[in-house]
């Protein structure tokens, strides 16, 4: 039986940079909503083993579901304090301004955006 040796530290900090730019290029790609076979065939092409390149992703996808769907809920709720807002503001100026032509805030800003930020969160949230 032999006693394996452990790599030297430079080919260990090298290995590891690699790994690492496996990681990011897949997640790069995952950003680019390509699939995961697109995904191994990229990484493969680079000269990850097709084991290696399967790993990745395996890891990395769960990963990235999570964030991604934090991200969308987020969008729904920044959107929808947005548009909240902007209807309350409206509405209360439109209760206070006079009944015979008195003038309010109409804060169409506010409420467009809202509503756009919400539906956006709404959508990336039904994906994946």
């Amino acid at each position: 039986m032999g006693i394996t040796q452990p790599l030297p530290q430079t080919e260990q900090a090298e290995q590891q940079q690699a790994v690492e730019q496996l990681f990011q290029q897949a997640a790069k790609q995952m950003h680019a909503g390509k699939s995961d076979d697109q995904i191994q065939a990229l990484l493969v092409g680079q000269g990850a083993s097709e084991e290696g390149a399967q790993a990745v992703i395996s890891e990395l996808r769960p990963e990235y579901h999570k964030i991604y769907q934090e991200a969308a809920r987020k969008d729904m709720l920044h959107g929808g304090l947005w548009l909240g807002g902007g209807l309350l503001v409206t509405g209360v100026t439109y209760a206070m301004a006079a009944p015979d032509g008195g003038s309010y805030f109409m804060t169409w800003g506010a409420i467009i955006f809202g509503g756009f930020q919400f539906v956006k969160g709404w959508v990336r949230s039904m994906k994946n």
